[in-house]
């Protein structure tokens, strides 16, 4: 009887061991050696649209490595890491961190930034370094500056890096502007050319926010988008858009479209996310105004925005992705409190015809971060995030997605249905931005018999608190 009652206990406690719950999602992967810290964790695809890895290691000493890992279908898992040659002064941050793409013939470039320190300044000077390999990074070419023929005034970095639906690989990043320094920093691209190097910038937009890095989408038709945090008048840190429908030859005015009002004197070292298919962009950003947290929003070919929505008022962090069938997966970092201690889990939204579903894909008390996703099949995505100095990754049947997300704030937009009215100016009356013919009667006064428009609530309610006047 003693004996039963032992191998009963005994299978008692392997079953609870390994009892998983239902819906439960399988364990990480750790991808980092254990005994270096590691972040800056970034997803990409090769010339065959396999998924590739890339993240950065720093030992005790302070040596920094950068590696990468090649998507072995078969086993279901990364492959064995292999190290990238990299700067001893490579900045290591997640906003600017390291990057890999790959061109449509195959090589493999990898792009960093360099911090250099001088005297006086807190940041030093930056400048945006990339590298080559023509055989599967087993060998990589002498380092050299995106920007070799013009000199470096300033400072490059916060950098994005794509393959284009040309083949080519595109570049956006901050660039200087030493003369209107106080003002923002320019948003810039360049793709390569051939088998040549970069090619000269594009100057998108001469004043945009100071340290978010900017995304780039390309939608394989030619249509090229490059998002980033812009500095409107008033110092609003709105997300803005510049597209170019000829492969990157030539860019459209920058067009700001969240309507945030976010007023901030400093960066919020938060970028956005943006994917696109068939011309329209799909836009995730984080925003810290009065309707704070991570929003989505879609764009169409002229940039008209068509949806507008907050998935969740305390997510940080927001990468977008997109599935072979069209369903967006978002996945962003969310902070809780529990037992009295803060910690922080990665969520994933699926954004479909049907709504939007979520799924949490971290343990409980963890310190996850920075996640960043990528489609792995027609039917799976690949996330991966930073937790306590170490990258872990999971894979994600977007099936599983499936717990309808409630929505925060009722923020749809229904674009038919919004009243324009002409105006009897075309200039902003406070701030003297261009705004247009005709505005959302919102975003109008009456005064003294004429219909004025505004850019933003900001300069309609300074407009208003000075002239008292009403709607």
């Amino acid at each position: 009887m003693k004996n039963i009652l032992i191998i009963c206990l005994l299978l008692f406690v392997f079953q609870s061991c390994t009892y998983v719950p239902p819906n439960r999602e399988e364990e990480s992967t750790l991808l980092s050696a254990v005994s270096n810290k590691a972040s800056c964790v970034f997803l990409t695809t090769d010339e065959k649209n396999n998924p590739v890895i890339s993240w950065v290691e720093t030992d005790s000493a302070d040596n920094h490595y950068f590696y990468f890992a090649n998507w072995i279908a078969e086993e279901k898992k990364f492959g064995s890491s292999k190290l990238i040659p990299i700067a001893s002064n490579t900045s290591i941050h997640e906003e600017g961190m390291p990057k890999i793409a790959f061109k449509g013939n195959g090589t493999m470039i990898a792009l960093y930034e360099t911090n250099v320190p001088v005297e006086n300044s807190r940041f030093g000077l930056s400048d945006l370094i990339y590298t080559l390999s023509h055989d599967k990074g087993g060998t990589w070419t002498d380092p050299k500056p995106v920007q070799s023929k013009e000199s470096l005034v300033g400072s490059r970095s916060f950098a994005n890096i794509l393959r284009l639906g040309d083949g080519e690989v595109g570049v956006s990043w901050l660039d200087s502007d030493p003369v209107h320094s106080d003002k923002g920093r320019p948003v810039k691209f360049a793709k390569t050319e051939g088998g040549g190097g970069f090619s000269e910038a594009a100057v998108l937009e001469p004043y945009a926010c100071q340290c978010c890095r900017t995304a780039i989408s390309d939608d394989g038709e030619g249509n090229i988008s490059v998002v980033y945090r812009d500095i409107l008048p008033g110092s609003v840190r709105d997300i803005s858009v510049s597209k170019s429908s000829n492969y990157g030859d030539a860019f459209e005015d920058p067009i700001p479209f969240s309507n945030d009002q976010w007023v901030v004197e400093g960066c919020p070292h938060n970028g956005p996310s943006v994917v696109s298919k068939e011309g329209t962009s799909y836009v995730a950003w984080y925003t810290g105004s009065q309707q704070n947290g991570v929003f989505y929003a879609e764009l169409d070919q002229n940039n008209h925005m068509s949806a507008k929505r907050c998935l969740d008022v305390d997510g940080r962090f927001v990468q977008l992705c997109l599935v072979s069938d069209g369903t967006r997966v978002a996945a962003f970092n969310k902070n809780y409190q529990q037992d009295g201690s803060m910690f922080s889990k990665i969520v994933l939204n699926k954004i479909n015809d049907h709504g939007i579903f979520q799924k949490e894909v971290t343990q409980e008390k963890s310190h996850a971060s920075y996640p960043v996703i990528q489609e792995l099949d027609n039917e799976s995505v690949l996330v991966a995030w930073s937790d306590d100095g170490k990258v872990y990754y999971t894979s994600v049947n977007t099936a599983v997605i499936s717990d309808r997300a409630e929505e925060p704030r009722s923020l749809a937009l229904n674009v038919g249905s919004e009243i324009h009215v002409e105006l009897s100016s075309e200039t902003d009356p406070v701030c003297g931005m261009h705004i247009g013919s005709k505005t959302k009667i919102q975003n109008t006064v009456e005064h003294n018999g004429k219909r004025l428009g505004f850019c933003g609530e900001l300069c309609k309610k300074q407009f208003l608190e000075k002239n008292k006047t009403s709607i």
